[in-house]
């Protein structure tokens, strides 16, 4: 699996090509879609009018370039891998969950609870968004972002904090990986390797570790 090992390069450069903006040897997505960029293999030397093009504020993960003088490639925390290896599936009441607009504002508007600058105005066109709302307020979120070919990533998943604790989470994110089983792709999903909480959710839904990945912000 090594496409795995290096996983935005992998989407950038095969199933989500057409996203792939060429900034010297590397590639990132636009960034009103997402906050990517990659190369193909670590330490690749980027230049200054490479940098430019990806722009500060900008996260490599897995594979790291070497950066021109007066660029930083600030390390963040651990990355951890997962990969369903299979098991049955949470059936959530389909009539609770709405299926989302690319352009929903309320899904930058949650996600800047949990991750603030992750998630674009543009990232719902990575693929398929679905939530929960209650009085018409999207309060839990779950959906597709890097297309790996044979593998796709489960991604924003999150709850409103007033309404966390009631397995809003599992109940979307199964309804994503069915669709994606659906299709013959295999779900994965990347989390901080140290949110304990969140690893044992995804390890009782048959998610398994495959690795850690480094995970960096390049910054002027």
């Amino acid at each position: 699996m090594k496409e795995l090992e290096n996983p935005i390069w992998t989407a950038l450069a095969g199933a989500q090509s057409h996203l792939a903006r060429p900034a010297g040897a590397a590639l990132r997505f636009p960034s009103d879609i997402a906050p990517f960029a990659a190369v193909a293999e670590a330490d690749v030397a980027l230049d200054d009018a490479a940098l430019a093009l990806i722009g500060a504020d900008t996260y490599f993960l897995g594979a790291l370039p070497q950066v021109a003088p007066g660029w930083r490639l600030k390390e963040l925390g651990a990355v951890l891998q997962m990969v369903y290896q299979g098991g049955a599936l949470a059936a959530p009441p389909a009539a609770a969950i709405c299926e989302l607009a690319a352009d929903d504002p309320g899904m930058q508007e949650l996600t800047a609870l949990a991750f603030p600058g992750y998630f674009r105005p543009r990232t719902g066109e990575l693929g398929r968004y679905i939530g929960l709302r209650q009085a018409g307020r999207l309060i839990a979120l779950s959906g597709e972002r890097m297309d790996l070919g044979r593998w796709r990533e489960v991604s924003a998943v999150c709850t409103h904090p007033e309404h966390a604790g009631r397995g809003y989470a599992r109940l979307l994110v199964s309804h994503i990986m069915q669709g994606m089983l659906e299709q013959g792709v295999t779900p994965m999903l990347h989390v901080g390797a140290a949110n304990a909480r969140a690893r044992a959710l995804y390890e009782s839904m048959g998610f398994a570790p495959t690795r850690e990945l480094r995970h960096a912000q390049l910054t002027k």
